[in-house]
């Protein structure tokens, strides 16, 4: 039983950290736009710069998760 609920835990943990890194990477963005509008232009080209990284990054954890779960179904 206290494996059930191990695996569980884990699995919500997992759902938790994609939902999150979905949330960042949709709001990266705007906080780009944002930063610009504000006037922290040093920021926004930091932010610019460091976007690349962070998508590949962000995929690469939502992929992981997904594949994951698709091959566990499939077993």
């Amino acid at each position: 039983r206290k494996e059930l609920e191990d695996a569980d835990a884990m699995r919500d943990a997992q759902r938790n950290m994609t939902w999150f890194a979905l949330a960042g990477l949709l709001l990266y963005p705007f906080a780009v736009v944002l930063a610009n509008l504000i006037g922290l232009d040093q920021a926004a080209k930091i932010l610019g710069d460091m976007a690349a990284t962070y998508f590949v990054s962000v995929a690469a954890i939502v992929a992981a998760f997904f594949g994951g779960q698709a091959y566990a179904k499939k077993k």
